[in-house]
């Protein structure tokens, strides 16, 4: 992470505390970082564009959101940082999860997880890191069976895919 993205996002952060909107400024990082796609970040950059125009744009894009938030867009864009962006909105959403002891999950199933199955993975994740987890479930047809999950930089991997794998290297040292 670069350190412009660091500052943005630790004075965003202490800002939403101060102003006692850190769940509230959360949600609304988290919706605007998916929808921040190559597209939004050229736009972001592109000089052919006014300032004015890229906050305009935005003041009518975003008609509900959150004042400081829009501010910081705005200081993005008078400062010609807007390709920073999605790198500062990841973190401060990190530094928000620190502070509301929350742990994201990427869940990656063949299918759609229930809510009894994504309740108890998030049971069990939250009892070993003693957080409330958030899961973001995404759909992998090549699984088959099991599932992969992502949890704080570490894969565990329980698809069928990877028990064949594992059988298969096992046979192999064996075969030695």
């Amino acid at each position: 992470m670069s350190q412009v993205a660091e500052r943005y996002a630790q004075a965003f952060f202490g800002l939403a505390k101060e102003e006692d909107k850190v769940s509230e400024l959360k949600r609304e990082a988290v919706l605007l970082r998916s929808a921040c796609d190559r597209d939004l970040v050229r736009l972001l950059d592109n000089r052919s564009i006014t300032k004015d125009e890229k906050k305009e744009l935005f003041r009518e894009s975003l008609p509900g959101a959150d004042r400081y938030l829009m501010n910081l867009l705005f200081i993005l864009i008078d400062g010609g940082r807007g390709r920073n962006l999605p790198e500062i909105l990841d973190e401060f959403v990190s530094l928000c999860n620190e502070d509301l002891r929350v742990q994201e999950v990427t869940v990656w199933s063949a299918r759609p997880l229930t809510e009894e199955e994504s309740r108890e993975i998030g049971d069990a994740i939250g009892a070993k890191y003693g957080k409330s987890v958030e899961i973001t479930n995404q759909i992998d047809e090549s699984l088959l069976a099991g599932m992969r999950i992502l949890v704080d930089g570490r894969v565990y991997d329980t698809s069928l895919k990877a028990r064949v794998r594992s059988l298969k290297e096992e046979l192999l040292r064996e075969s030695w």
